[in-house]
């Protein structure tokens, strides 16, 4: 059986929207810039300017990689600015993303997962329920890169060509590598 994904949703011919999917008026006008909006209130996604690597002054280089760890060992993420990966590559990823996903539903399910039987990477659905009760439903594709040993090449998408390992790998290996060096 196929899952029922959200562009399925989209194209069936539906008039309105269900709406447990339907966000209340006051948070569709309150919607800004999440960045700027975590600010405001509750805990912020770590916004770290990697430009600081670089610095000649060895307190700012050090105050970045302490930035840089606390960031990825209490949130396990975080927002990098000036980075230096060029446009370019950012948006030739972005191209490969947006390619795969235009795809129809029938080619990209060759690369679903099944979650229920453990295999977690490849193109699924996401049901979940937002803070104020709302339902989000995404479609999304997952695949890991680090560790090396738990990538599995044979799901990714080979369309559209850019979407392969010989872009992908070395994008997040050059960038993986650069923190390396930098925080060496």
């Amino acid at each position: 059986m196929v899952a029922q994904r959200v562009e399925s949703l989209a194209s069936s011919g539906m008039k309105h929207i269900p709406k447990e999917y339907v966000r209340p008026q006051e948070e569709l006008d309150n919607i800004g810039n999440v960045f700027e909006e975590e600010k405001k209130e509750g805990p912020q996604v770590p916004t770290i300017d990697l430009a600081e690597i670089d610095s000649p002054s060895e307190v700012v280089r050090g105050k970045c990689r302490e930035n840089l760890k606390k960031a990825a060992e209490e949130w396990g993420v975080m927002n990098l600015v000036n980075h230096g990966i060029p446009e370019d590559l950012l948006n030739r990823l972005r191209k490969a993303g947006e390619t795969f996903f235009s795809l129809p539903i029938e080619e990209k399910e060759n690369y679903a997962n099944d979650q229920a039987s453990g295999k977690i990477q490849g193109y699924g659905s996401k049901l979940a329920n937002n803070a104020s009760g709302q339902l989000e439903w995404e479609d999304y594709f997952f695949h890991l890169v680090y560790p090396e040993e738990k990538r599995d090449l044979s799901i990714w998408p080979t369309k559209p060509s850019d979407y392969t390992w010989a872009f992908l790998i070395p994008f997040l290996s050059s960038f993986t590598l650069f923190l390396f060096i930098k925080l060496s």
